[in-house]
């Protein structure tokens, strides 16, 4: 049975890879803010803590494992106070990340060679992605010292139930009550999709194939390039009902603070290569179709 620490993870992802883990048999612990309880899994322990108090931190009871996944490192000191503060073992730390680490000067699609950015950028999630490249080199340093094997992921946009994000909701809540769906007629933007089962397998196989895994970072990215025609194209596929599209350009979506998720143009377009972790864990990637069918009937629940 293989041990395993999550540092949150009751949300989204780390929601999501706690029940696959939980069905493989893993024995779980974790540590969090205690807003969401796990208890419902079964036999877990969990102590609720904030991880930037580093006396709770200290305070909880030593222990081993085999790793821990860390699904909320967003600040600099994020890694260096955990893996410092807590009394544990552990052979692997797994840092969840994001595919936007990486140079965004670079136009071609991005693997795990492109360069990462190098200074702080000027979009609206400059901050976030400046962070969490700082916090892989962080998470590299703290696990060198500590003789801890590091393992990076970088997902791409993750989408699934359970999403908080308002992404693929903000579609399917329009479709269930009938509104008109946005659609920038003259975006040429394009972006990769990662299901959020697919990124709990991806964690899975990491920690079951740490041999492999230590010292790697793995892109989690489909294959599919997509775009907002594409989209709705799958939208009206996953769909149990028709709907309507509202045209609008891209100066409009602007104008009218319209909130689409997604980028609208191709400067803001990154596409990721996510076929290492494939070739080196076995790891294989939902069809869009297939993971947002799930996601639509996930979310039509919630809007009905």
């Amino acid at each position: 049975m293989k041990n395993v620490l999550i540092i949150g993870g009751t949300y989204f992802t780390g929601r999501v890879f706690a029940i696959i883990a939980n069905q493989a048999g893993y024995g779980l612990t974790f540590i969090n803010r205690g807003t969401y309880s796990m208890k419902y899994l079964g036999d877990v322990t969990e102590y609720k803590c904030d991880r930037h108090d580093i006396a709770g931190l200290k305070a909880i009871p030593a222990g081993t494992y085999d790793a821990v996944v860390d699904f909320c490192a967003y600040e600099p000191g994020d890694c260096r106070n955990l893996l410092g503060s807590l009394n544990i073992k552990a052979s692997q730390y797994i840092l969840i990340s994001t595919a936007d680490v990486y140079d965004r000067s670079i136009r071609t699609p991005k693997d795990e060679t492109t360069p990462l950015q190098d200074h702080l950028g000027n979009c609206m999630a400059a901050d976030y992605m400046w962070n969490k490249r700082n916090l892989e080199l962080e998470a590299a340093e703290v696990c060198k010292e500590k003789g801890i094997g590091l393992t990076i992921l970088r997902p791409a946009f993750i989408y699934g139930p359970y999403n908080y994000a308002p992404r693929e909701s903000f579609f399917v809540e329009r479709i269930v009550k009938g509104q008109p769906v946005p659609f920038p007629t003259d975006s040429d933007s394009r972006w990769n999709f990662v299901f959020v089962t697919d990124v709990a397998r991806a964690i899975c196989a990491c920690i079951e194939q740490q041999d492999k895994a230590i010292g790697q970072a793995y892109n989690l990215s489909a294959p599919e390039v997509v775009s907002y025609k594409s989209y709705t194209e799958v939208l009206r596929k996953v769909s149990d009902r028709p709907f309507t599209t509202q045209p609008v350009t891209v100066a409009q979506v602007f104008e009218q603070a319209i909130p689409l998720p997604f980028p609208l143009t191709a400067e803001e377009s990154e596409l990721f290569i996510g076929t290492k972790i494939s070739e080196q864990l076995g790891v294989s990637y939902s069809p869009l179709e297939v993971g947002m069918q799930k996601a639509f009937n996930a979310f039509k629940s919630v809007y009905e």
